[in-house]
């Protein structure tokens, strides 16, 4: 297991060379169907020294009734304040049974419009001007690709025609470019996060432990045919499991929960845990997050790259505060550009 020691002392080995990048820049994805910035959130991105969020615009997936392909949960803004220095990157998040659904051209054509019209929709009157970038969130696989990739084409075509397209890449697409196929984008955005099994009872932290990381960046190739970002978690759930299986994820952690059987029910998040429930609390600390991005800052990254966090909420500023932040990002940068 990685510990922080390491990484003071591979950041010191690296020593001091000409940098050739530009500064890693910090962004926060909204993961809320509403976008309001509270005082305290604009704060703690200034003081982060974040320019860019990446708001959830779209979902769409499978109705499970019909079966149909449904576009839901759009971005409402509920208050244009403290976004005038902040770049917005709308983003829509498809399921990959959403793609499998694609199966002809107008079918294609109509969530293209949708996906198109949800983003520019989402382009934040009152934030910061600049290329517009627009993101599409979707863990395609070798099967779903050649769908999932005419989707992208047409929506960009749907698109304004100076706008830059990006799009998220797991860490088995980023591992495997000829297996899964490298999307028709602009950019790229490397997930560094939920790299275990979150449905299995013996898994000790689904969200991000170093070993299972490394394993997709260790022989990747050298350099990735997309310029790439890359999101780092900044964010703790409960999982809790009922009969042996994932019953819910509760958002944050309790320290007064236990981890493992629960003995006594209690109520969590609106939510009655019953005697008997399996509890996981995955929790990222510091240390963690600093070991993402010492692991970040060793891939193939674009000479402009953001550090995205996922995600800013009401518990941010508290959990992950801003100097961790503004460590964080250091830290990447120094080892990154000693390479």
């Amino acid at each position: 297991m990685w510990k922080f020691a390491s990484i003071i002392t591979l950041s010191l080995l690296f020593g001091c060379v000409r940098r050739s990048q530009e500064p890693l820049k910090p962004a926060f994805y909204c993961w809320q169907t509403t976008l309001g910035l509270s005082g305290e959130q604009s704060e703690y991105l200034s003081s982060s020294g974040c320019g860019k969020i990446y708001v959830k615009a779209l979902d769409v997936g499978v109705d499970a009734a019909t079966g149909d392909v449904v576009p839901y949960s759009q971005l409402a803004v509920a208050d244009t304040a403290g976004l005038s220095r902040l770049e917005v990157v709308p983003v829509v998040f498809i399921t990959n049974e959403t793609i499998r659904r694609l199966t002809d051209d107008e079918k294609t054509n109509w969530l293209a419009e949708k996906i198109a019209a949800a983003l520019v929709r989402a382009g934040v009157a009152g934030a910061r001007v600049g290329r517009p970038e627009f993101q599409v969130d979707c863990d395609w696989t070798q099967g779903t690709r050649e769908a999932f990739f005419r989707l992208l084409q047409k929506t960009r075509n749907c698109l304004p025609k100076d706008a830059l397209l990006s799009a998220t890449i797991r860490l088995h697409q980023y591992k495997f470019p000829d297996q899964t196929g490298v999307p028709p984008a602009d950019r790229g955005m490397l997930m560094l996060y939920n790299t275990g099994d979150i449905d299995a009872l013996s898994e000790t932290n689904s969200i991000f432990k170093p070993d299972d990381a490394n394993k997709y960046l260790k022989g990747a190739p050298a350099t990735y045919p997309l310029p790439l970002d890359v999101a780092l978690p900044a964010f703790s759930w409960t999982l809790v499991f009922r009969d042996g299986e994932l019953w819910k994820i509760l958002p944050g952690h309790d320290d007064r929960l236990p981890t493992g059987v629960l003995e006594r029910g209690t109520f969590q998040n609106g939510h009655y845990l019953r005697p008997g429930d399996f509890l996981r609390q995955e929790v990222i600390s510091p240390e963690l997050l600093r070991e993402s991005a010492l692991l970040a800052a060793g891939a193939s990254l674009a000479d402009d790259a953001t550090i995205a966090f996922f995600h800013l909420d009401n518990h941010t500023p508290r959990a992950f505060p801003a100097p961790l932040i503004r460590s964080v990002c250091q830290l990447a940068d120094s080892v990154r550009t000693a390479q």
